[in-house]
């Protein structure tokens, strides 16, 4: 008889149970996975449950559940599920199956929940680690045998005995499926319902990965965007993809709207996007951007001239908010300042602030 069986804080295994659904699809998938190759695509089945709209409800994969390093693993098929958003979700057995350690040691329940843990951790250590730097590592004593004195992994990272099980477990869970799943669920939703999205805060994210794999640049999504990033600036650093890929024009757009909207370390990163973009800018956009020239930090402003110097974009507006700050209170802002406008072709009364700055500061420069 099948029976499901509870662990703490909410950590089960269950049988092989039918869910109610509209339906269950299949997608079959070519993924790499770490554990098994770097270039060599495993093929895969992924199956999409939905809902009552037939709109994605969760996703289940069947697989092995370790991809042993010694030989001496035992090997289960175990089904891993993961919500709409490609987020593990849970760890499902047979129920027949139990997992196993070392010298043939099943999981105690407090393995169990430790698995479920770790697998709950997007950002784990096992994220950057290389099955050969594990094999290094790890002895031949059974099953997952941790032997030695040097390893490469915090114990928090993995249930002691059953590294390779962690390992190939994480991977699964975090791995290339993960992107398919967001794919196949941004598929299922028009481009204004992934712009509605963007003010739900647990789907900011994934709306704009999903609008940016769309290339949807309608003026509608544009501003959508922006006020997400104007409301949550942690979405700012996925968004350049957005605008790097964008015409010109929302490119400037959106950088005029966001530039005085976000915090310094963020202008850093914008300024630096802009100095590395592509994108055609024109004098237009640095008239816009001049007001904020007086805000900038000492790393803000050495961004902005050198955006400056290589884009060719230095207009007259610019140069008076320039030489304005020849009189800044930080003196490393003033001299960085003012070897930019020296060379510069500045009015006799500019020439005449550049000559002053010098008198008053040679000793410094």
């Amino acid at each position: 008889m099948k029976h499901i069986i509870y662990f703490a804080l909410s950590f089960c295994l269950f049988p092989w149970v039918s869910f109610i659904s509209t339906d269950e699809i299949k997608h079959t998938l070519h993924v790499i996975h770490k554990g098994i190759s770097l270039t060599e695509p495993v093929a895969c089945t992924l199956v999409e449950i939905t809902n009552e709209k037939a709109l994605p409800h969760e996703f289940y994969m069947d697989v092995e559940s370790v991809v042993c390093g010694d030989n001496q693993c035992k090997i289960d098929v175990v089904r891993i599920y993961w919500d709409e958003l490609g987020h593990f979700n849970k760890l499902v057995l047979p129920d027949d199956v139990s997992l196993e350690k070392s010298e043939g040691k099943s999981f105690t329940n407090a393995d169990y929940k430790k698995l479920h843990e770790i697998l709950k951790n997007e950002n784990s250590a096992l994220k950057n680690v290389y099955k050969d730097e594990i094999v290094g590592t790890v002895g031949s004593e059974g099953v997952d045998a941790m032997s030695g004195e040097t390893i490469l992994l915090e114990k928090s990272t993995y249930v002691k005995g059953a590294v390779w099980t962690c390992y190939s477990l994480w991977h699964w869970a975090h791995g290339d499926v993960k992107q398919h799943i967001r794919d196949i669920t941004g598929n299922s939703y028009s481009k204004s319902e992934l712009q509605s999205f963007l003010q739900k805060d647990n789907y900011q994210l994934f709306a704009l990965e999903q609008l940016i794999r769309k290339k949807d640049f309608s003026k509608k999504t544009v501003n959508a965007i922006i006020n997400a990033i104007k409301t949550n600036p942690e979405l700012l650093r996925t968004s350049m993809r957005y605008w790097n890929s964008a015409p010109g024009d929302i490119y400037q757009y959106g950088a005029q709207e966001l530039l005085p909207a976000v915090n310094s370390a963020n202008r850093v990163l914008y300024l630096t996007d802009i100095l590395q973009t592509e994108q055609k800018l024109n004098t237009a956009f640095i008239n816009a951007t001049n007001p904020l020239i007086a805000k900038f930090s000492y790393q803000e402003i050495d961004i902005f001239l050198n955006i400056l110097k290589e884009k060719k974009l230095t207009t007259p507006n610019t140069i008076a908010q320039l030489t304005a700050l020849l009189r800044a209170d930080d003196f490393l802002i003033s001299r960085r300042v003012y070897y930019f406008l020296k060379p510069q072709e500045l009015s006799a009364d500019d020439k005449l602030k550049i000559e002053d700055f010098y008198q008053q500061w040679k000793h410094k420069l």
